[in-house]
């Protein structure tokens, strides 16, 4: 490697002795042979750890053919750098921030609560780490207890997960899903108007008949807290508040309605272009019961 005292042992050869433009040229070759040999001039920053921390979806197609919704509330760490606080690359989502939804595969519309590796458990988790935008990105996510490993790329927008693909660990003992391929996106939070028909209150049969007409007012707080108030008419006149957390496009809210309490599971989806909530009374988590989806209405 060139030492400092040889460069200005050129640039000294060159003042004395070459004229010029030829000087010049001297100075130029120099100066690149500096910056190629990694002097502290030369250095260039390195891209700093992206934030991704908020509401994500994972969308998992097995190499069986079934399609998972992995719903969560990813967190992501700190370190203090020169005294501010800065991501660390190490993410993370507890029990209560993942869930897992069934979906279409050929709409990915939701077809139900709890994901493909049955049955659902609290045994659930996501822990991984990212460096930069367009590189690795990498986690293992636990459904109902079965452990799989993701490797993909962190997209350039900080937002999603390219040429992703999942790996069930050793033990796992769900046979629906041993792994396949997986993307994601971070989501925005939940909000807006959405109207449509629903069961009566009543109607626990499946299929039930959407009799009421309801109008809900969706909105997600910076806590990722979730409060929808309905309004039924029809068979049903009554309005009604539900509240709960929001794990990416998936929702379970609790309330009172007729003075029961009950709790809703949702999700939030497009049908046919049109955003639209889905919703399921799973007061009775042995029978959970379909009672409508709402859409934005269109002008």
């Amino acid at each position: 490697m060139i030492s400092a005292a040889q460069i200005q042992e050129i640039f000294e050869m060159a003042r004395h002795s070459i004229p010029g433009i030829i000087r010049s040229l001297v100075f130029l070759m120099a100066c690149a042979v500096l910056v190629s040999c990694g002097g502290n001039s030369s250095s260039f920053p390195s891209q700093p750890t992206p934030n991704i921390a908020g509401a994500w979806e994972f969308v998992a197609v097995s190499n069986s053919g079934s399609v998972t919704g992995i719903e969560v509330s990813l967190s992501e760490g700190s370190v203090l750098v020169n005294g501010v606080s800065e991501p660390n690359g190490q993410v993370t989502a507890t029990s209560n921030q993942i869930s897992f939804v069934s979906l279409s595969p050929t709409t990915l519309n939701i077809t139900g609560f709890g994901g493909t590796c049955q049955p659902v458990s609290t045994d659930r988790a996501l822990t991984g780490s990212v460096t930069a935008i367009d590189s690795p990105f990498q986690f293992s996510f636990t459904e109902n207890g079965n452990v799989f490993s993701v490797t993909g790329t962190l997209g350039g927008d900080g937002k999603s997960l390219l040429n992703g693909t999942y790996t069930a660990q050793a033990g796992n003992g769900c046979a629906a899903d041993t792994g396949g391929t997986i993307t994601g996106l971070a989501v925005s939070k939940i909000s807006g108007t959405y109207a449509g028909q629903m069961c009566a209150l009543s109607d626990t049969s499946s299929p039930c008949q959407l009799v009421d007409t309801a109008t809900a007012v969706a909105s997600e707080n910076s806590s990722s807290n979730l409060t929808l108030t309905l309004n039924l008419t029809g068979t049903d006149n009554t309005s009604f508040t539900l509240t709960g957390p929001v794990t990416g496009n998936a929702f379970t809210l609790q309330g009172t309605i007729q003075g029961q309490p009950v709790i809703y599971q949702g999700y939030y989806e497009p049908v046919k272009n049109i955003p639209s909530l889905y919703l399921v009374n799973s007061t009775n988590p042995v029978a959970p019961n379909y009672v409508g989806t709402l859409a934005v209405p269109q002008p």
